[in-house]
């Protein structure tokens, strides 16, 4: 029989914004609620980084830069909207 191996992880430290820390946490609570026993911060990030890659998989890296350029200026873009409405 073969060898199992178990994937290598390494902790990190990272910069997140608390809103999406809460944002993070709401998803790992919903997986938890619907039977997800084992789902937490970690699990989610992955699973965006996962998303992320499948996203850019053969992009150049022009194409890669203007990715996050464009994701970018559309969330100022919401951001600057919601500030200049009226109140």
């Amino acid at each position: 029989m073969g060898q199992i191996t178990r994937a290598h992880y390494r902790v990190i430290a990272t910069s997140l914004l608390s809103t999406d820390i809460d944002e993070a946490d709401r998803v790992a609570e919903a997986l938890r609620e619907e039977g997800w026993p084992r789902a937490n911060r970690s699990l989610v990030i992955r699973e965006a980084l996962a998303r992320l890659s499948e996203d850019l998989h053969d992009k150049t890296a022009e194409e890669i830069f203007r990715y996050f350029i464009d994701r970018r200026g559309r969330r100022i873009a919401r951001g600057s909207k919601a500030s200049a409405a009226p109140q």
